[in-house]
């Protein structure tokens, strides 16, 4: 991944301003007329002061008094400009944020199971949130400040040069200094952020582990070792933070005392010109007030270097991201296959000499692999743990691509479909189920917002779960908490079917659906299940042998491909390694 700010990146960069280009052009006209505002203010007091001190008369109060309606319309104007810019560009600056917000996570979801595996959560959503938290302020107040900063600098050396070119020339000599100053200075701030950036997303990558597995952490009295761990994460990011505090204070400490400096060398300077009499005392007023109006500038751009190191890091963090390439790619042209009429989907499965490796690996997990099931039909996959069972249910489902082979639906290759046709005729039942924070009733509508409630409560009737839920006191409407905590094993799994239930898919995927319940549980599941698969195509990932005993036909992996193939009855029959498997599992027939 690349780290550095590039010319791609910076074309994505100003991309989001694309939307906003009205207000983005009201925001700088407005910070401009700020600007020049501010320009004209000692331009204008220089000029009262010549005047006061070239004698008071009738015609000089008149003067002065027009000179200083002139300063308080310059004040109303520039009240009035830095309201109007500052609402506007941060409004604007909120809504880009919130584009890139909204870019990302559908990029997360777009990436593969891969990804996701070798990414923790906490990482992910540092990215999300805080490494984007002051793009708002980098999007409005970036433009601005430049061009604030030019302009001001750039009309008080025009002015200054007409009024004297030579103390002008002796003051600006020093700008260079301070550009060098910046340039050392934004390489260093730039590694140090990151740096910085980095160790936090490892931190709250450790806390949401540690909170989102809580009871074990209590179960196994390890509250004082994880403390510890967290503590060490904690001391990471707190070291690094301080590095950037460091070289951040030591710049801007540096570069915050050129006004005070250039204000030192006007006065010195100044002061021999008058001796020489090559300058009167109204000239070094108006040089003095403009160094003091420089101060500004120069804040602004020390305000734009903070703005700038922490928004570039945060948007190298999510750029990083956002180039990651989806290893399942969307096909350029989709084959139609109609995801909204399910019945035109017959839902044949055809595996034609598939081979598949991890993205990371060399070795096959899978080598020619073929097999089909036909519409209707459920088949079953057995055999040893890590052997490939998974990862057939992972292909099937197009959760990676085939490295060898291919796969089809009706005829049709997966990777000419595109991914929400697949999905939306796909249900899955998993091992792990998810269970999000919010109501039963919204958590068995998930992947169906639109259900109606009574469609609801048909399918966790469908799936067993009803009666349960009605003897809650909120029912349908009880809050499950963070990733169901409230439900058992079993209850989570019938919600879980119950969703399939609703979405009504043409094909089934169950991936050790009962493996990790206790008996009464799993034949609760199990009859649920046995419903839910009536006339879908199913394949079924086994974990325990006595689940798949009425399928049609069972597949036994070994070797990276299938070893033997049947009904159950048949493999028993063959007295092979599936009879083997059935007999230390204690099933007789």
């Amino acid at each position: 991944m690349h780290t550095q700010f590039t010319a791609k990146r910076l074309k994505k960069f100003i991309s989001y301003y694309n939307p906003h280009r009205r207000i983005f052009a009201m925001d700088m006209t407005f910070a401009a007329l700020s600007a020049v505002a501010v320009l004209l203010f000692p331009l204008v007091s220089g000029k009262i002061t010549e005047l006061v001190m070239g004698g008071w008369d009738a015609e000089t109060v008149r003067a002065v008094g027009r000179y200083m309606l002139l300063l308080a319309v310059l004040a109303v104007v520039r009240m009035v400009s830095n309201v109007i810019y500052a609402y506007f560009g941060h409004a604007m600056g909120a809504k880009m944020e919130e584009t890139m917000r909204d870019e990302l996570f559908v990029h997360y979801e777009e990436l593969s199971f891969h990804f996701h595996a070798k990414h923790d959560v906490g990482q992910l959503m540092t990215v999300l949130s805080n490494d984007l938290s002051g793009m708002t302020e980098l999007f409005h107040h970036g433009p601005e400040d430049l061009l604030m900063t030019v302009i001001k600098f750039g009309g008080a050396f025009v002015i200054l040069m007409a009024i004297d070119w030579r103390l002008t020339v002796f003051l600006f000599a020093l700008l260079p200094v301070m550009a060098v100053i910046s340039i050392v200075n934004d390489r260093r701030m730039e590694q140090a952020l990151l740096r910085s950036k980095s160790d936090r997303a490892e931190m709250n990558s450790h806390l949401e582990d540690v909170l989102s597995g809580i009871r074990t952490v209590k179960a196994f009295g390890a509250e004082r070792d994880e403390a510890g761990r967290f503590h060490r994460f904690n001391a990471r990011y707190t070291g690094s933070q301080c590095r950037f505090y460091k070289i951040e204070a030591i710049f801007y400490e540096v570069m915050g005392s050129f006004p005070q400096i250039l204000t030192m060398l006007t006065i010195c300077a100044g002061g021999v010109l008058i001796g020489l009499g090559r300058m009167d005392i109204p000239v070094l007023v108006t040089f003095l007030l403009y160094v003091g109006t420089l101060a500004e500038p120069i804040q602004t751009m020390l305000n734009f270097m903070r703005l700038y190191e922490e928004g570039k890091s945060g948007f190298i963090r999510y750029m990083e991201m956002l180039e990651v390439t989806p290893a399942v790619a969307e096909p350029g042209k989709a084959s139609d296959l109609p995801a909204v009429e399910l019945l035109r989907v017959r839902g044949e499965i055809c595996f034609e000499d598939v081979s598949f490796h991890y993205p990371d690996a060399e070795e096959n997990v899978l080598e020619h692999l073929s097999f089909t099931v036909a519409s209707g039909e459920s088949v079953a996959f057995a055999g040893a743990s890590g052997i490939g069972k998974t990862t057939v249910s992972m292909l099937a489902a197009r959760f990676y691509d085939v490295t060898g082979g291919r796969i089809t639906l009706d005829g049709v290759d997966l990777r000419q479909l595109s991914n929400r046709t697949l999905r939306e005729n796909i249900g899955i039942v998993q091992q792990e189920v998810t269970i999000f924070n919010g109501t039963i009733r919204d958590n068995i509508r998930f992947g169906r917002p639109a259900a109606s409630d009574a469609e609801v409560e048909w399918a966790a009737v469908q799936a067993g779960i009803d009666g349960y839920i009605r003897t809650l006191p909120m029912g349908y409407d009880t809050l499950v908490g963070t990733k169901g905590i409230t439900l058992s094993g079993g209850q989570r799994q019938r919600i879980s079917i119950a969703r399939l239930f609703l979405k009504n898919p043409k094909i089934l995927i169950l991936d050790e659906a009962t493996s990790a319940l206790d008996y009464e549980s799993e034949q609760l599941v199990q009859r649920a299940l046995e419903k839910l698969m009536q006339g879908r195509t199913s394949i079924i990932i086994a974990h325990r042998l006595s689940t798949i005993r009425n399928v049609d036909r069972i597949y036994l992996l070994g070797g990276k491909s299938i070893v033997e193939s049947g009904s159950h009855a048949q493999l028993i029959a063959q007295n092979g390694e599936y009879a083997h498997l059935c007999d230390i599992s204690g099933i007789t027939q």
